[in-house]
């Protein structure tokens, strides 16, 4: 069963939108069959056509178009960081959430009859990162952004300088802009809600397969410590997330726009909503810890009393004169290892995600905001904000 659960197992997230749009005009695309190609071809066609159609078919004057671009660091910081890094995560992220659904196979904390329930997730949970339906309606979804974009009126989403030709009209890298680089961007970002809410339905799914958790595990989370690892797993797509809102916080401060909320809601909310993404999963397998933990903390703190009393009764009665040799006893010993035992049920958690994961996914999903504040504030500046975080 371990042999199949790992076969199945086996990069289960790594498909899905826009990875299998080519399948859906029955077109191959051999020649990119590492990340890294896909990668690089993704930037050449949501960046680089912007650059070229600029220097090419500029909207008012090529220099004054070429000098808006360059300074616009949120297209690219969208455009040329976080579409390849959204891209490499489809490697780097999913390769080891399919290792922590392979772990349940081979911990034990799944029952032996329920292999075959597992085997069965694994199989439909694969069947829906890979369904041509998810690909189309991701694409269809993209587009009807798109379009809602252009019925609501172009000139009241303050599309940038370089975007536009005239009034309410579009310069040929506007078009491209709108047609191919911004949705490429959604249908990413799309893609990964997608595999988002199949994981959260495949965690909830095993969760409910009467898992033999042992509340007194030295990883305070009832032997599930390891879904931890799903949280560090999602460091290359929090760091992506992290550049679309950073490099919106940097026009917002190069524009003189800024206010002191602007920070606080674009750092905080990127964070808040990384957490949400990529963590919140996890709570699924709150009531089962839960419930683990209360069906069996009295008996560890009945044990604990028992032994307690049992110490009490033999090492505190009479004078220590007559008390056995301290150093040859093996009470004291016996009742340590019984209270470290009792010590971890009570320290359980009810969410199996430690502080060390949740730092490195901030500290992921903050580091583009680092760069994002040298880009558009002087450096004095900068180091006096970083010292007063600090103070």
């Amino acid at each position: 069963m371990t042999n199949e659960a790992d076969a199945e197992g086996h990069d289960l997230f790594e498909w899905g939108p826009p990875r299998g749009l080519p399948g859906l005009v029955r077109l191959s695309v051999p020649a990119l069959p590492t990340v890294r190609a896909r990668a690089l071809l993704a930037l050449a066609v949501g960046w680089l056509p912007l650059l070229l159609l600029i220097l090419v078919l500029p909207g008012h004057d090529r220099a004054g178009d070429l000098r808006h671009f360059l300074r616009d660091i949120g297209a690219h910081a969208r455009f040329a960081f976080a579409v390849p890094l959204l891209l490499v995560a489809h490697v780097e992220t999913a390769r080891r959430l399919g290792a922590v659904v392979r772990h349940f196979a081979i911990s034990g904390l799944i029952p032996p009859e329920a292999g075959d329930g597992l085997k069965a997730e694994l199989a439909r949970a694969r069947a829906a990162v890979r369904a041509p339906v998810a690909e189309l309606l991701v694409l269809l979804a993209a587009y009807a952004i798109i379009l809602w974009l252009f019925a609501t009126g172009i000139s009241n989403h303050g599309l940038p300088a370089w975007t536009i030709a005239g009034p309410g009209r579009l310069s040929a890298a506007g078009w491209w802009h709108m047609l191919v680089s911004l949705p490429l961007l959604l249908t990413l970002l799309m893609g990964w809600l997608w595999r988002i809410l199949i994981w959260t339905r495949l965690l909830h799914k095993v969760a409910a397969m009467d898992l033999r958790l042992v509340v007194a595990h030295p990883d305070n989370a009832g032997g599930l410590g390891f879904l931890a690892q799903s949280v560090r797993a999602f460091g290359t797509f929090a760091l992506g997330i992290g550049c679309i809102t950073a490099g919106r916080f940097a026009n917002v401060h190069l524009q003189g726009a800024a206010t002191p909320m602007t920070g606080g809601f674009l750092i905080g909310g990127t964070v808040a909503l990384v957490l949400l993404l990529c963590v919140a999963p996890l709570g699924v397998f709150r009531p089962v810890m839960a419930r683990a933990w209360r069906r069996n903390a009295m008996h560890y703190g009945a044990l604990a009393v028992a032994l307690g009393r049992s110490f009490e009764d033999r090492w505190f009665d009479g004078s220590a004169k007559e008390q056995p040799d301290l150093l040859s006893a093996p009470d004291f010993s016996a009742a340590a290892d019984l209270y470290g035992v009792v010590s971890n049920v009570y320290a359980m958690r009810f969410l199996p995600v430690d502080l060390r994961s949740l730092l490195i996914l901030i500290a992921a999903t903050l580091a583009p905001f680092l760069v994002a504040m040298f880009l558009s504030m002087p450096t004095a500046m900068v180091l006096q904000e970083l010292k007063g975080m600090m103070l």
